[in-house]
């Protein structure tokens, strides 16, 4: 048995089929067929059904893709290290969301293959709602850089910017004249909100049930611009996040705080693993070593 063997017995369990296989791997049906067989051979079992209309996986097919996924991100992960050791080209697969890309600096997100040259960063920007659960589960994403509400258990968390949700309102809109309002002044009006999350309950939907009212959400929108563009045609109240608003200022609208707190950070996430990769320790180094030293910036300047 060899990782080659297994990514493309991997490869016919993703698409049920020997022939969309072999067209992704650029080999024979025929070929790849004997492969999965001598695969089978050597683990003295059956891993298909095999029938007219495609392949499925026997219950021996379902255990050995479970562990065939990480067997494979494993000797990879090993390539990567003995890659960085020996000074050769390291990769970090980084996930971003979209409003968390526009609120960090460029330095923070692009700096660490500067510090680290042998590391090349493969970032992926993706939507405020994307959901990064499978792509962890899948070993796609070595990290990611996001907005959450709810956290995955087989995950990491480092708090890497704090923040908190706004209303953002046209300064025509009868509420403009405020600083800050409470949860409860939104009961009545039309709402856009930001997403942030695949799935669950939004934090600011929530802290509202906990009020006793349902919110009269009206959009649902990733994009920021879109939200702000309501506001001034339709005057809605947009349900948006403080840095945020604050990378993307418009002086025709109104940020406004809410007296009740609703929390939405930006984290560094990672996945729980036995053994941490040599790339991500580095990267979670240079990211913790970035923040401490931005705090200690703000604390001299305050100190002046």
């Amino acid at each position: 048995m060899n990782t080659e063997s297994l990514e493309y017995f991997i490869k016919v369990y993703e698409k049920k089929s020997f022939n969309s296989a072999a067209k992704d791997l650029f080999i024979t049906p025929q070929g790849l067929s004997k492969m999965v067989k001598q695969l089978e051979m050597d683990l003295e079992t059956e891993l298909f059904y095999r029938g007219s209309r495609g392949v499925e996986p026997t219950e021996y097919g379902e255990l050995l893709y479970a562990r065939a996924k990480h067997i494979c991100y494993l000797i990879e992960d090993i390539k990567k290290e003995i890659s960085i050791m020996s000074g050769s080209k390291g990769i970090l697969n980084l996930m971003i969301t979209y409003s968390t890309a526009a609120a960090l600096p460029m330095n923070l997100l692009f700096g660490f293959p500067k510090e680290y040259p042998n590391i090349q960063m493969k970032l992926k920007e993706v939507p405020d709602e994307y959901s990064i659960g499978e792509s962890f589960e899948n070993e796609e994403v070595d990290a990611g850089l996001i907005m959450v509400n709810e956290k995955l258990d087989n995950c990491n968390y480092e708090l890497i910017l704090e923040g908190e949700v706004v209303a953002v309102v046209s300064k025509q809109h009868p509420l403009a004249y405020k600083d800050e309002i409470s949860i409860t002044d939104l009961e009545d009006h039309p709402l856009v909100l930001k997403a942030v999350e695949a799935g669950g309950e939004h934090s600011f939907v929530s802290k509202c049930l906990e009020f006793g009212f349902t919110p009269q959400i009206q959009y649902e929108l990733g994009n920021v611009i879109t939200a702000h563009m309501l506001c001034m045609s339709d005057g809605v109240i947009s349900i948006s996040v403080d840095f945020i608003e604050e990378v993307l200022k418009d002086d025709r609208l109104k940020v406004i705080k809410l007296k009740e707190k609703i929390d939405q950070n930006i984290y560094l996430v990672t996945k729980k693993k036995p053994i941490e990769s040599k790339i991500v320790s580095l990267f979670k180094r240079y990211i913790n070593e970035y923040i401490v030293d931005n705090i200690n910036r703000v604390y001299i300047k305050e100190g002046q």
